[in-house]
């Protein structure tokens, strides 16, 4: 008995230690750490949201997947991105001021899946929204008239 209740004592830190750890490599490797350095922020006034949106970051060419994680919301400073609380580790909320969006590009994955990818103008991340997400903040570049904004 002694020998089997140890293992179950320690599987809830040994979990906890494994998620903390996968949740901060996420974070360094999709570029999110990387962007909170320059972009840590929220929105004062939230004009749009869209919660639990997919998208994916890109900082060293290997995409870093986050379906259904993702809440995406724009205001008058810009647009805000962050994470649902379990996945946030090492995440903190950015606040990409609408300024600092380059090479925004619209477009439908096989003409039916709506994306919208862009770089935040300091650092080497790109970012792409889909679904909801990607239609609102493809409506919400339109109508600040951003120059960046390229058809598909």
């Amino acid at each position: 008995m002694k020998d089997f209740l140890w293992p179950v004592l320690l599987f809830p830190f040994a979990f906890a230690a494994l998620w903390a750890g996968v949740t901060l490599l996420l974070s360094f490797f999709s570029g999110w750490s990387l962007l909170a350095r320059t972009y840590r922020g929220q929105l004062s006034s939230v004009e749009g949201a869209v919660g639990m949106g997919s998208g994916m970051m890109s900082r060293f060419g290997l995409p870093a997947s986050m379906n259904n994680v993702l809440n995406v919301a724009v205001g008058a400073e810009g647009v805000q991105l962050s994470l649902f609380k379990p996945f946030a580790l090492g995440s903190p909320p950015l606040l990409i001021p609408w300024s600092d969006l380059a090479e925004c590009r619209s477009y439908q994955l096989f003409g039916m899946f709506d994306r919208f990818a862009f770089r935040p103008a300091r650092g080497d991340v790109k970012i792409t929204l889909s679904g909801r997400a990607a239609r609102m903040l493809r409506d919400a570049v339109a109508a600040q008239g951003h120059p960046a904004l390229r058809p598909a």
